[in-house]
Formats: C-alpha cells, structure tokens, sequence
C-alpha cells in the first residue's frame, strides 16, 4: 500500500511537472513576444503602424516602450508629443515635454512646443516665459518672436510689447509667411 502510494504521487508529480513545464513553455514564449516587441525597433514600427490608423494612444505607448528599451529620446519625444497632440491629449504632451526638457533643457526646439502646447490650453504665463526661454538662447528666431508678439496681442493685452516681437519678426524675415499680419498689427508711431 505504501509502495501504490508512493508511485501515485511521483506519477501526480511528474504530471504537474509536465503541466508545469507546459505552462511555463507558454508563459516563456508570451514572455518571449513581449521581449520582442519590447526591441525598439519593432516597437517603433509598431507606433509608426498605429499612429498611420490614427489610433494615437497606442502609437504613443510603443513610443514610449521604445524610449524605455533605450531608442534614442532626441528622436522619439517629438513624436510622443505628436501622437498626445493628435489624440488631443494636451496636458499628457506638456508632461512629455516637460520630463524631456529637464533632461535636456537647451532643446529650444521642444522648449518653443512646450510654449505653443501651453498658450493652446490656457497656460499664458507659461507659454510667455517659454518663449522668452527660446529667444534668450535663439535672439533671431523669428518664429518665436512672431508666436509670442501673437500671444502678448491677442491673450495678454500687451501690444507695445507685441509690437517689438511683431517688429523683431519682420527685421528677421520681411517676406516671411506672417509679415502681413505683422505689419497689420504694427502700433502707429503718433507724433
């Protein structure tokens, strides 16, 4: 009797070890999939595959999955940032931007869609002291004169100094794609 059940438990054991390793080869082999689509590289196809459907959400969790598995940042942020943007996802892309520029701060090209992303939701201020950010490290970046002289008129009613950045714009770039509205908005010298 002893011996009957001795055998019948080493037979149960080996049975839950073939169940074991049964599910283990199917844990192992989902564990494998995820490894893969962890690669940056096929996560980054992934976002790309998504992001032309328009599910926006997805593509910019494969971003993300991407950036986590070590593909380059300088490279990937904009199009989280893109993905949040279209997704209307505002305050998740001010956020992305935000991590990002803290890790890069001289990134004045982030820095100056840091500043649009936060006149678009309201964030004047912010967006003021952002673009200011960009012209102190870029003094002749004629769209960010123009971007904020636009945000000073028309959000924060400061038009003589939206008439500087207005004016800044057109010394920049006098046939530029916003020089008429510029030099409409222009203030009037009065004698």
């Amino acid at each position: 009797m002893t011996r009957a059940r001795i055998s019948w438990g080493l037979t149960t054991l080996l049975l839950g070890v073939g169940c074991v390793r049964g599910a283990g080869s199917e844990v192992g082999s989902r564990l494998a999939v995820a490894e893969q689509a962890s690669r940056p590289e096929v996560a980054i196809r992934k976002a790309h595959a998504f992001a032309r459907i328009g599910d926006f959400a997805r593509a910019e969790q494969y971003y993300r999955l991407a950036l986590d598995g070590g593909a380059d940042e300088r490279e990937l942020t904009p199009l989280v940032v893109e993905a949040c943007v279209r997704d209307q996802r505002y305050q998740d892309a001010v956020q992305h931007v935000e991590n990002y520029l803290r890790r890069h701060p001289e990134d004045g090209r982030l820095r100056f869609v840091l500043a649009s992303l936060e006149a678009a939701i309201g964030g004047h201020q912010r967006a003021q002291r952002e673009y200011e950010k960009v012209l102190q490290a870029e003094p002749n970046n004629p769209d960010a004169h123009y971007a904020l002289a636009v945000l000073l008129r028309d959000r924060m009613a400061n038009l003589s100094a939206a008439d500087a950045h207005f004016r800044e714009y057109l010394r920049l770039r006098p046939g530029g794609r916003h020089a008429e509205e510029a030099r409409a908005a222009l203030l009037e010298v009065v004698p």
